[in-house]
């Protein structure tokens, strides 16, 4: 599971539902953008993460309070995007799309307003996201590859193939280097954001 080939293996397989999941993504962010007219399940999504950043904000160490609020959001949110794939990949394809188009979304607001997106994106997301967001892609890649084989596992049955479900076992023994490189990556991103993004935009 962990030797040079699996990881080299791993890797070749959820290659392609990481392109997928790319593709997605960025175009719920141009989706987002593009929506005219406030959208009021965006801004309830929206306000639900301004409440999260203003609790850690009034606590008496914000930094601290940041770091786990967030860490532990990111955990929880990117693993049950990857485990509940298992559903035929609905949760990561939903989680994908609701993503994208809040931060597309966001972005559009801020520039309607009459602001310049590019000095958030560059102080408010790219310290961290260049860390986060590949870690998010990633876990979403896993559940669409995990839903996936639970699909072929079952049309495989069906029709009596041999050995249907083994690539159902394999994809889920991937997850788990996978959610170990996900959870570090998204360890720092935390640190990050609540330190450097959060000394940025303050």
């Amino acid at each position: 599971m962990f030797t040079r080939e699996a990881l080299r293996l791993n890797w070749r397989s959820v290659r392609p539902y990481l392109v997928f999941a790319v593709i997605l993504f960025f175009a719920s962010v141009v989706v987002g953008g593009a929506s005219q007219g406030p959208v009021e399940w965006l801004d309830q999504v929206l306000r639900n993460v301004q409440t999260i950043s203003r609790q850690a904000a009034s606590s008496d160490n914000p930094e601290q309070a940041l770091f786990t609020a967030i860490l532990f959001n990111n955990v929880r949110s990117s693993l049950t995007a990857m485990y509940m794939g298992i559903m035929a990949s609905i949760m990561p394809i939903v989680t994908l799309v609701v993503n994208g188009m809040m931060l597309g979304y966001m972005f559009g607001n801020i520039a309607d307003a009459g602001h310049n997106v590019w000095p958030l994106i560059a102080k408010g997301i790219l310290p961290h996201g260049v860390l986060e967001i590949p870690a998010f892609l990633l876990a979403c890649a896993y559940g669409v590859r995990l839903g996936f084989s639970v699909v072929r596992g079952i049309f495989g049955s069906l029709i009596g193939r041999t050995q249907p479900w083994a690539r159902f076992v394999l994809a889920l023994k991937d997850t788990v280097p996978g959610a170990i490189l996900i959870a570090a990556l998204l360890l720092i991103a935390a640190g990050i954001e609540s330190t450097v993004t959060y000394w940025l935009m303050t």
